[in-house]
Formats: C-alpha cells, sequence, structure tokens
C-alpha cells in the first residue's frame, strides 16, 4: 500500500515537473460533496470529497493519469448504539487510474466522461470524548501547559478492495489571464467490494485543472 502511495506520489511529481516543457501533461485539484447509496447509506452518513490528480493527454479528446481522493463520512447513530460507543467518524480513500474522453464542446462547455479503476481503502473508527495534555503559548506568559478536547479510538475496523466507477462532467476555461486553468464540476458512481456491505457513493466534485 505504502509502496503504490509513494510510486503515486513520485510520479504527479515528475509529471508536474515535465508540465514546463511537454505541455501534455496537466493537474487537478477540487472537493465536493459525498452522498452514499445502498445498504451502506444505512450504516454510514453522507460526508465530503477532496481529490487531487495529473493526467496525461494521449489525444486531443483522451487522457489518463493517477488520482488520489479522500471521502470523509459519518458514522451512522443506528451503528453506534449497536456498538455502545459515544461517537465514530469514517472515511474512504483511494489510488487510482482516470481514463477521461472529452466530448465536442458545447458553446464555451466542454463535456466529457470520467472512468477509474484502482485501490480502496475504507475505515470505521469508533471514538469517545476525552483530553490530553498539550503545551500553549502565550506572548505575556510564554508556554505553559494545559489540557485540550480529543477523540479517544476505541477501535477500528478496516476493508481493503479493488473498485472503480464511470462518471460525466464539464470544464469551463477561466480566461486568458489564469493562463490554462479550466474550472470542471463532474459526478460519477463509485463502487468498491469493501466487506460485506460494499461501498457505494456519488461524490459530486468541483476544482480547477490546470
Amino acid at each position: 500500500m505504502y509502496a503504490a502511495l509513494l510510486t503515486t506520489v513520485l510520479f504527479g511529481i515528475s509529471t508536474l515537473a515535465s508540465a514546463q516543457s511537454e505541455r501534455r501533461w496537466s493537474a487537478s485539484v477540487g472537493g465536493g460533496y459525498t452522498p452514499l447509496v445502498g445498504a451502506i447509506s444505512n450504516r454510514l452518513d453522507n460526508g465530503w470529497n477532496a481529490r487531487v490528480g495529473a493526467e496525461f493527454n494521449v489525444t486531443k479528446h483522451f487522457s489518463i493519469g493517477p488520482r488520489f481522493s479522500w471521502n470523509g463520512l459519518g458514522v451512522g447513530r443506528a451503528v453506534l448504539s449497536e456498538a455502545n460507543v459515544p461517537g465514530g467518524n469514517s472515511h474512504v480513500w483511494s489510488i487510482t487510474a482516470d481514463p477521461r474522453l472529452r466530448l465536442a464542446p458545447f458553446h464555451h462547455l466542454n463535456p466529457y466522461f470520467v472512468g477509474s479503476v484502482g485501490y480502496y481503502r475504507r475505515v470505521l473508527e469508533f471514538t469517545r470524548p476525552t483530553v490530553q495534555s498539550a503545551f500553549i503559548f502565550d506572548p505575556i506568559f510564554g508556554f505553559f501547559p494545559t489540557f485540550v478536547p480529543a477523540d479517544q479510538v476505541l477501535g477500528r475496523i478496516t476493508r481493503n478492495s479493488i473498485g472503480g466507477g464511470g462518471g460525466f462532467g464539464f470544464d469551463i476555461g477561466l480566461g486568458h489571464r489564469v493562463s490554462n486553468a479550466r474550472f470542471f464540476a463532474e459526478a460519477r458512481y463509485e463502487y468498491a467490494a469493501t466487506g460485506t456491505i460494499p461501498t457505494r457513493m456519488i461524490p459530486l466534485t468541483f476544482g480547477i485543472r490546470f
């Protein structure tokens, strides 16, 4: 897992470094809302997403590249009651290869289809509130010890799987003053067989491609 993550990071760095000369690479960063669908929506709560990626423009209409995504989710009250714990959180992160097929422009919009396939990891943590010691700096009194609120992890459930998905989006140029930067919006359906209850979600993401 760590080797795959390191390879992706190094790959992304090298692509950004070569972008200046080749002009065939682009990068993107974005975030948005992640609703869950299927049985998992009865166990976990909807959340948010963040993503960063790079892509190589193979042709004028087709590109492919790596993407790292993080989906922060909540835990349903029924699950917390079953586990007899006061709190919890969950998240799904993934490293995927994303092909993108650009369609003919429509006015100023550039629609496209996008897919993904790769590694998914779903993590569920049960927690309870606690406090922990910390040092606080004050301009007058300097450093002094105190206690701050924190969450104590009581248990963790992790599920790994190969997964993927697909969706539709569009991007639009931000003007010549912002170089080649483009605003994009897209929706995907993503699936991963993470345990007895698979992960099904439809991330809605907005961001900048440059």
